[in-house]
């Protein structure tokens, strides 16, 4: 038991911290961004160990955004409410995810041995739209979030990650419910 927790402790702090962020930005209190800035740092060091290196490089971005999102959701003269996308930024949200995965893919295949390039990049491009559209309020987030987190569980079964797979996969439930929730402050 103790050679288990050893092995498996730190991916544990990475899901404790991280649910503690979704469950915070579900109900939109500010502290959700110090709890994702503490999970992507702890996630960081575990996809590098496994050799997913788009989603450690991810995880920088998401420490990013977490103090971009913070910043955002702190703006005393201008507090955001839940907004929907123009149908204009979803295209170009889309095209660029897609963009980014398939050319941080071709470098990832080319440049290194990691595994799954072109997904786990594309995965990537649309989480760094995913946290974009939360810093911002955009209720098609959580769209996003559900789509990325059924592809995640996959990858991370597939890498034997079966903690961090569970995680996503409450993850995708937490999505439906942030959606749901964040769809009745709709003005």
């Amino acid at each position: 038991m103790i050679e288990f927790i050893q092995s498996h402790g730190l991916e544990y702090a990475g899901i404790a911290t991280a649910l503690l962020g979704i469950f915070c930005s579900i109900k939109q209190h500010k502290i959700a961004w110090i709890w994702n800035f503490i999970a992507s740092f702890i996630y960081g060091i575990l996809f590098y160990q496994v050799g997913l290196y788009s989603d450690m490089e991810l995880q920088g971005v998401f420490m990013a955004m977490a103090i971009y999102g913070f910043v955002q959701w702190n703006k005393t003269e201008q507090l955001l409410e839940v907004s929907q996308s123009s149908g204009v930024n979803l295209i170009i949200g889309t095209g660029g995810s897609v963009l980014f995965g398939v050319i941080s893919g071709y470098l990832h295949h080319e440049i290194s041995n990691v595994s799954l390039p072109f997904l786990d990049a594309t995965l990537t491009g649309f989480s760094i739209w995913g946290t974009y559209l939360a810093a911002k309020k955009k209720i098609e987030n959580w769209l996003v979030w559900i789509f990325v987190d059924i592809l995640y569980i996959g990858v991370y079964i597939y890498k034997g990650m079966n903690g961090t797979a569970l995680l996503y996969a409450v993850f995708l439930l937490l999505a439906f419910r942030g959606f749901y929730a964040w769809r009745k402050k709709l003005s």
